[in-house]
């Protein structure tokens, strides 16, 4: 059965309508991206899922043990709590059994009960049905599922005692990513994930969601985290959903298929209605007038197919009018950080006209910080750089913080050029900004429209080296891929910090791969980077391996190592049992209890050799699953 089901659901906002008679299921197992332009109700169809908004028509049909687990674009969660009271709450079962535990091993070890053989008993039985069936739970390994989540997301073993309301906005969302990981539901929906990942993290998330059972619906932008992960797409499109098996890269590649299909059948249903209507009104009477209307039978018969509705889409031109000398940057020994405190130093490098470079790195490295310095809004801590003769710099700011709230859209263009209004509407259609639109105050855009507005200014300054961080952030795919296009056509120099890998793939030539306390170089795209990268890795593990015994024939040699391996294992299982019926059976025993912290040292090991067997018994299944699959292959 589907762990979720739309019939024919409809949705109005107000006046405007958003989904039309919508019908899809979820499966178990899915990984579904879930696309479309900004503003197509993407998160509305989230929210219809998580029963936060109700359809005005159709049915939603759910399975009655489907646990869902939600990360809205912004999620609301109280800031008085810990970030490890906050992933507590999805072990809230095991903590507190984990506690009780630890109350029945010290009241063990109190003389009122070790010298009270009835009462001891009671609370020797109770200590072992919690224990088995904290075990059953996964309760040995709880902690270590909770760091492998937040070091993948990039946080530390000191930030789970930081308070939430100390956390940045975008800590705050990776904070509520990793509760909703560790939830571990039946169905996953993640509404812009990794908006606030750098690349090491996002690459951390695509292995954690291939690698989970459950089912997962993400919307997204990133195009290459929609290969990664995704085996079907939904595409939201003039309020109808469309669906496709097979990832992002492959749904483009049907949909541009269907749409030059349609386009086709179009223009050919339209030409031969022509042709018709020409043959009817010239033989309409006379002689032929048979022939004509029996064509106006064919032409009532023939089915109308209507044309691919294009999607507004703005248009950039990046062209400027002067050209700066070959040297556009040389920069030497540059030190830049906050407040003296160095984060990079002794940067070395020049930049020549036209080349294209991108910077690349975790978060909170000083990628923005060498902008900021490149562009003059903030002092180097030591060394220097110097732009060549005819640099007109364009500089677009991450967080778009260079733009004036109580402006209007028009009143924010006029202060880079102050054109007639007429030409400066002419040019903000271009953004699509139409109509009275461009009275709008800037606080009152969404995250999108605000990125068109400064794009508008960057484009209207006609600056000749280009300056970018992270442009796309705030962009839909369509966006993205004019934008693109733009660079692509640039004829100028570019910078651009941005952990957009498919732009990186699409428009560099050269990174700086900046690291705590370390920078390097390498020319090339971030995919040869990466490849690189992974064979230097694989290299440093082959230097530190022990050194490889002689090649062995596979398949029976083997075998019997993996036999043997496994003996010896259940031979340590079993020594272990033992240790563990004897410490069970000296937790009995009256005469343990004459020193009170005897109780505590046996309790103690007793839960050493319970959390080691956790870990032999998997290695055991571990071992047993290679041998069994060798014995098949054999």
């Amino acid at each position: 059965m589907s762990l979720i089901q739309f019939a024919q659901v409809t949705k109005h906002y107000g006046d405007r309508l958003v989904l039309f008679e919508i019908t899809a299921a979820v499966e178990r197992g899915d990984k579904i991206g879930l696309v479309g332009p900004n503003g197509a109700g993407k998160t509305t169809l989230l929210a219809l899922m998580v029963e936060e908004l109700v359809p005005d028509s159709g049915t939603i049909q759910k399975t009655g043990q489907c646990r869902i687990g939600y990360l809205p674009q912004r999620p609301k969660r109280p800031s008085d709590l810990t970030f490890r009271h906050l992933l507590m709450q999805e072990f809230a079962d095991m903590w507190e059994m984990d506690q009780t535990l630890r109350q029945l091993e010290k009241s063990m070890s109190q003389a009122e009960v070790y010298q009270n053989p009835r009462r001891l008993d009671v609370v020797m039985r109770r200590y072992g049905r919690l224990q088995d069936e904290f075990r059953h739970l996964g309760g040995y390994s709880y902690e270590v599922k909770m760091k492998q989540v937040i070091y993948g997301l990039g946080f530390t073993s000191d930030d789970l005692d930081r308070s939430i309301q100390e956390f940045s906005g975008g800590e705050q969302v990776r904070a509520e990513l990793a509760r909703v990981l560790l939830a571990e539901p039946d169905l996953l929906l993640l509404d812009e994930p990794t908006n606030h990942l750098d690349m090491q993290a996002t690459e951390w998330l695509e292995g954690y969601l291939r690698s989970l059972q459950q089912a997962v619906v993400v919307v997204s932008h990133d195009r290459y985290f929609l290969d990664m992960i995704c085996s079907r797409i939904w595409e939201l499109e003039n309020c109808q959903l469309l669906q496709c098996s097979g990832n992002f890269s492959h749904f483009l590649e049907l949909r541009r298929a269907r749409l030059a299909r349609q386009e086709a059948d179009y223009l050919a249903v339209t030409k031969e209605a022509q042709r018709l209507r020409e043959y009817i009104d010239r033989y309409r009477a006379g002689n032929r007038a048979r022939q004509a209307r029996s064509r106006e039978k064919r032409l009532a018969r023939l089915q109308p197919v209507s044309r691919p509705k294009q999607i507004d889409t703005i248009h950039l031109d990046l062209s400027y009018t002067t050209h700066t000398v070959k040297q556009v940057l040389v920069s030497e020994k540059l030190t830049i950080g906050y407040l003296g405190k160095p984060l990079v130093s002794g940067l070395d490098f020049s930049i020549l006209r036209g080349e294209r470079w991108g910077i690349i790195g975790p978060n909170g490295v000083g990628k923005s910080t060498l902008l900021k310095v490149l562009v003059g809004e903030e002092s180097a801590i030591d060394g220097s750089f110097h732009w060549g003769d005819g640099v007109s710099i364009g500089y677009f700011r991450q967080g778009l913080d260079d733009l004036t709230g109580d402006n209007t859209i028009l009143d924010e263009l006029l202060e880079v050029r102050n054109l007639p209004v007429g030409e400066m509407r002419s040019f903000l259609a271009k953004f699509l900004f139409t109509g009275e639109r461009v009275f709008d105050q800037i606080d009152t855009l969404s995250g999108g429209e605000r990125c068109r507005v400064a794009l508008a200014k960057l484009i209207l300054a006609k600056p000749n080296v280009l300056l970018l961080d992270e442009p796309t952030n705030h962009l839909d795919i369509i966006s993205r891929e004019v934008l693109e296009q733009a660079l692509a056509d640039f004829s100028g120099t570019l910078i651009l910090v941005t952990h957009d890998r498919y732009l990186l793939d699409k428009l560099v030539t050269d990174l700086m791969i900046i690291e705590p306390g370390s920078f390097q170089f390498f020319s090339g795209t971030y995919s040869s980077y990466r490849d690189w990268r992974r064979q230097e890795q694989a290299a440093v593990l082959a230097e530190q391996a022990p050194p490889k015994s002689p090649p062995r024939p596979a398949a029976p040699k083997e075998s019997a190592k993996l036999r043997a391996d496994l003996a010896a294992l259940e031979e340590t299982i079993a020594e272990r049992e033992d240790e563990l019926q004897s410490l069970t059976q000296q937790m009995a025993d009256p005469k343990v209890y004459a020193d009170g912290p005897a109780i505590r040292s046996v309790s103690l090991q007793h839960r050493e050799i319970s959390e080691e067997l956790e870990a032999l018994y998997e290695r055991w299944e571990g071992l047993l699953s290679n041998l069994d699959s060798r014995n098949t292959m054999d």
